[in-house]
């Protein structure tokens, strides 16, 4: 449904099925980051920061998905005019920026990337510190 790296062109909200969200890091198989259902959204950290999806987003079986242009979503999201809808507007993209960063630094703080014993033990510290997260 989405891949690492790639641009954010809609935001997916998920009718029916499993979504899982899952991460490569320094090139292992992938992490588990969250398993997604009916109701939730998708795809809402790159469309507010601008940036390039942060993980690949993998269907479990048949999803259906309301799929809404990012263009569509940003203009949702304008909290009306003047001064306290701009307040709105950045409120929600620098939160978004700063739980991206955090996402990013998780490992680090949790001494993951302190050179793990094996890979096992690393995907298991990995998928217990991002458990329902999303992208």
């Amino acid at each position: 449904m989405v891949l690492e790296g790639g641009s954010a062109r809609e935001l997916f909200v998920i009718l029916s099925g499993k979504v899982r969200v899952e991460k490569r890091i320094r090139g292992r198989d992938p992490l588990v980051l969250a398993r997604l259902g009916p109701g939730e959204i998708l795809g809402e950290l790159s469309i507010l920061t601008g940036r390039r999806r942060s993980a690949s987003a993998v269907a479990e079986v048949k999803v259906a998905a309301l799929l809404v242009p990012s263009v569509q979503v940003k203009a949702m999201l304008v909290g009306g005019r003047g001064v306290k809808g701009r307040f709105q507007e950045q409120m929600m993209e620098s939160l978004a920026r700063r739980l991206v960063r955090l996402l990013e630094r998780l490992p680090m703080y949790q001494g993951v990337f302190a050179e793990p014993r094996t890979a096992a033990g690393l995907r298991r510290a990995m998928e217990k510190m991002y458990a329902n997260w999303a992208i």
